[in-house]
């Protein structure tokens, strides 16, 4: 494989990282026109494009394939040859655990799922929890349909430590210091990039999903526990110390719930999955009926209440209605503090059809600032089940020009 030398000055690595860049966003473009937008001679241009063809990282296709491509660099006709990704070489591994399972895609360099699987986790724990995350990508990668990138992404429950790779706490879980990045890279050997899974869930609905194109945006997960994804431009905002986002340990009622963090009324303890699931289930042993009383309170899910609600269940539409008082209210500040374009709702709960959407917007509308609220547009995210999967991938595929040409 043509590696590239790790004496490569600067200017070579910048020419060669812009090359990938500009092809990869380009969609198809020739190698003229992209040598003059970065003004490189075409000898240069053609010495980088070389590599990375050999590399298996960037194929040729003729302008009659796929989408109509940019005019030639001289302004005239239409380019023969054009330079586009290559989707048949390398992919990328990603995976993320929700709702009791670790949910496994396999993509190709521009973000396409070319092989999906689902895991359950057979006992609660972290132990089970990180046994079958193991087992499920040894399965996942005998998927593949060409090499894979040697590394993986994780999105993970919990607030987590990316340059660490352990997960530091998972409230909802009840779970802490998970070393999830340390166990695969042991059991696999191959490199591992953790993240909240709902800050991977956001990454992938900013590039494939409902936020492509979106300069501001704000990706709220709801599941067993609810924490955020703030991105501007594609790119993700960490934090100091990755705990950018972590909205459901915001406190809503100085005087609610006591939270598994300590403290009380924090939104995640009001809004989340569980939290339905919890006054659904109280309201139930009120002697309200109900169709969700066949299901056991300790077995109760978002999810669950969610559909009953959509088919008109009271008990169920009672408690979404109280969820989304909170999390509404958390929609509105943060509509006035960040100004984002979109807000998406996704998880395993806030992917569900059925009115937990509007109620949350029409309490947005309540308590956010009016000028900002005008610009902004919430809806559910795009992607699906497999949205943290496809997130977890994106961390690998942002690497893949080290990962390919053995530079990492």
């Amino acid at each position: 494989m043509p590696a590239l030398p790790l004496h490569a000055d600067t200017a070579e690595l910048f020419n060669i990282t812009g090359m990938l860049a500009g092809i990869e966003a380009s969609g198809g473009i020739s190698r003229a026109l992209l040598a003059k937008k970065l003004g490189l001679s075409r000898t240069t241009a053609s010495t980088i494009v070389s590599r990375l063809l050999a590399a298996g990282l960037v194929a040729e296709r003729s302008s009659d394939e796929g989408p109509r491509p940019e005019a030639r660099a001289d302004g005239r006709g239409r380019p023969g040859i054009l330079l586009d990704l290559d989707t048949q070489r390398w992919f990328a591994l990603g995976a993320e655990f929700h709702s009791g399972h670790w949910a496994f895609a396999i993509t190709n360099l521009k973000g396409g799922i070319v092989a999906s699987a689902t895991r359950p986790v057979p006992e609660e724990g972290p132990e089970s929890f990180l046994s079958t995350l193991v087992e499920g990508l040894k399965e996942a990668m005998l998927l593949c349909p060409g090499e894979l990138l040697p590394a993986i992404g994780i999105g993970a429950p919990g607030l987590v430590d990316c340059g660490s790779g352990r997960i530091i706490r998972a409230d909802d879980l009840g779970w802490n210091a998970v070393p999830v990045g340390e166990t695969v890279s042991a059991a696999l050997g191959l490199e591992t990039y953790v993240i909240n899974r709902n800050r991977g869930s956001g990454l992938a609905e900013a590039r494939f999903g409902a936020g492509k194109g979106v300069h501001g945006l704000v990706y709220i997960g709801i599941g067993t526990g609810i924490s955020a994804a703030f991105v501007s431009d594609g790119s993700l905002l960490h934090g100091s110390s990755y705990s950018a986002g972590e909205i459901g340990h915001v406190v809503m009622d100085a005087e609610g719930p006591v939270c598994r963090c300590g403290k009380r009324g924090c939104l995640q303890v009001l809004s989340s999955g569980l939290a339905m699931a919890r006054r659904a289930s109280a309201l139930i042993a009120s002697g309200r009926p109900s169709s969700l009383e066949l299901i056991p309170a300790s077995q109760m899910r978002g999810e669950e209440v969610c559909a009953a609600a959509a088919e008109g269940d009271s008990v169920a539409a009672q408690s979404l209605k109280e969820a989304a008082s909170y999390l509404g209210l958390a929609v509105a500040n943060i509509v006035t503090t960040f100004n984002p374009d979109k807000v998406i709702l996704g998880g395993p709960v806030g992917q569900v059809e059925g009115p937990y959407l509007e109620l949350v917007k029409a309490e947005a509308a309540r308590w956010a600032m009016d000028y900002p609220f005008q610009a902004v547009r919430i809806e559910r995210g795009h992607l699906g089940e497999f949205a943290g999967a496809l997130g977890a991938a994106c961390l690998v595929l942002d690497r893949k020009l080290a990962l390919a040409l053995g530079t990492r």
